[in-house]
């Protein structure tokens, strides 16, 4: 009787808000002040997924932390994982507090996490705020700090569960795979209008080339599919997490080698450059954590990038413009429209750091906070040539396309500090996890080690940008600490050490 009596109540509160909800969204979003209507959906939506998120939010949290989607009913559309990681953050604090857990202890990562929260909120206050539009600031960029304060969060929601090794690897590849939808996006243009109301989750900047190139807006322009890229990399990142270099080229599995190299030339249809350079530091990295130098996969892979690289040398010309765009960094034969476009690509950006770098010391012990003026954001963006307007508008919204000048123009030297103290604590655990954690999690260890010095120099030396960027970093971490309950030390299991050693020095038979 009790368990109907349950059932009866929940069709007397399902049913009426099913109608409501059928009602709102039939007749209500397509008249004025249907954008209200809209946020009233996600409201009763969210109301009614509580259970939902109480019961799975650490799961929820994982799977979209390198999902493309976006939350289309709040001011700058913010991605899934930053709600998710206040959500869950909260949960699991609530949660402690009552008694169910407490978070995984990782001192090593909190100290410059807190640190590095305690910068940016003491920047944004002695400049002036946030610049939260949303909440009746006169100036933008209050975005920025809310993706590093969810960055922040959102690791110490990863820890607050341990996920039991028998489900880590399963958890990880999700963890990794979820970056595959960001091709959605253009999947979604290429189907037409039937399609487009998936944009209110997805996002639109991926398919900007794919518009001004088929609308003929700019003629001339490569058509580009940029979530392509992201995607592709999520793959070859799979790949890596899953089997290793060892497992990809295994004689006994062959198709896995077709299947990395058929991701690599689709990986092309981005056109960026940069994807090339973090793909190659990436197997580099995974190479050395793996130890293959002393074995006979040296010989194996050398001689894979040499096919590979005389295969581009040879052929360059004759690939499509975007792959070629791709490619044109390297000292091979493109076609020269495509070497103009990358050219001006760069020299925009070089004239951008030219002007910012004697900038650097007026920033140096106070930095420059994220808030934006409005009006100097819109006379950057009159006047001049295209290149001029676009260098201009970079500089005042504070995207330099360089991870040191992101870092310390906006946070100055103590951010600086408190992002080499993050990097340099995070590669010792990683590195502690992958030489000391248990044998069942050794290809995701080592993945983890090796993503995260890769995006580290990537960082550095290619592309970065601290505000978007942190999320990354503190999600291996997270992650890592999540996997392995903590930090392995190595005097708490000197027999898995050895076994590991054994791993490291003699192939290891992997599982299809």
């Amino acid at each position: 009787m009790f368990g109907l009596s349950r059932i009866l109540a929940a069709y007397a509160v399902a049913i009426p808000l099913a109608l409501f909800l059928g009602y709102v969204l039939s007749t209500g979003l397509s008249t004025p002040g249907g954008e209200g209507n809209l946020m009233m959906v996600a409201l009763l939506l969210f109301v009614l997924a509580v259970p939902i998120f109480i019961r799975w939010h650490h799961v929820l949290l994982i799977f979209f932390w390198n999902a493309a989607f976006n939350f289309p009913f709040l001011p700058g559309q913010p991605h899934f994982w930053l709600l998710l990681a206040v959500l869950s953050f909260g949960i699991s604090w609530l949660n402690g507090l009552l008694g169910g857990g407490k978070f995984l202890r990782a001192p090593e990562l909190t100290r410059p996490l807190v640190f590095l929260g305690f910068v940016v909120i003491l920047t944004g206050m002695a400049r002036g705020g946030i610049g939260a539009r949303a909440f009746g600031s006169a100036s933008y960029g209050g975005k920025n700090y809310f993706y590093i304060f969810g960055a922040i969060l959102g690791y110490f929601a990863l820890t607050a569960v341990r996920v039991p090794t028998a489900k880590a690897g399963r958890v990880a590849r999700i963890y990794i795979f979820s970056g595959v939808t960001f091709v959605l996006a253009n999947i979604a243009f290429l189907l037409g209008p039937a399609f487009y109301f998936l944009f209110y989750l997805l996002p639109s900047e991926y398919v900007g080339s794919q518009v001004i190139a088929e609308t003929g807006l700019q003629p001339g322009v490569i058509e580009r599919y940029n979530g392509v890229a992201p995607a592709c990399t999520t793959l070859i990142c799979y790949f890596l997490l899953r089997w290793g270099i060892r497992g990809i080229f295994s004689y006994g599995h062959p198709w896995r080698i077709v299947l990395l190299v058929g991701t690599l030339l689709l990986s092309t249809l981005g056109g960026f450059r940069g994807l090339i350079i973090i793909l190659s530091l990436l197997f580099l990295c995974q190479f050395t954590a793996e130890g293959l130098w002393r074995t006979r996969f040296l010989p194996i892979l050398l001689g894979f990038g040499v096919l590979t690289g005389f295969m581009v040398f040879a052929w360059s010309d004759k690939l499509p413009l975007v792959a070629q765009r791709a490619v044109c960094f390297l000292p091979v034969k493109v076609d020269p429209g495509v070497k103009a476009d990358a050219d001006y690509s760069w020299e925009w950006r070089l004239e951008m750091w030219r002007v910012l770098v004697p900038k650097i010391p007026q920033y140096l012990l106070l930095g420059k906070g994220y808030a934006i003026d409005p009006d100097e954001l819109y006379f950057a963006d009159i006047g001049g040539g295209a290149g001029e307007i676009e260098n201009r508008v970079a500089m005042v919204s504070g995207d330099y396309h360089s991870g040191p000048l992101s870092t310390i123009i906006p946070l100055g030297l103590w951010g600086v500090i408190g992002l080499l103290w993050l990097l340099a604590a995070g590669t010792r655990v990683l590195y502690l996890n992958h030489r000391y954690g248990d044998p069942a999690l050794h290809n995701v260890n080592t993945f983890f080690l090796a993503y995260f010095i890769t995006q580290s120099i990537f960082f550095f030396t290619v592309f970065g940008a601290f505000n978007s960027q942190l999320y990354v970093f503190t999600g291996i971490l997270g992650m890592s600490v999540s996997i392995n309950g903590g930090v392995r030390k190595p005097g708490r299991v000197p027999a898995r050490a050895a076994q590991r050693e054994a791993m490291v020095a003699e192939p290891v038979p992997v599982q299809a």
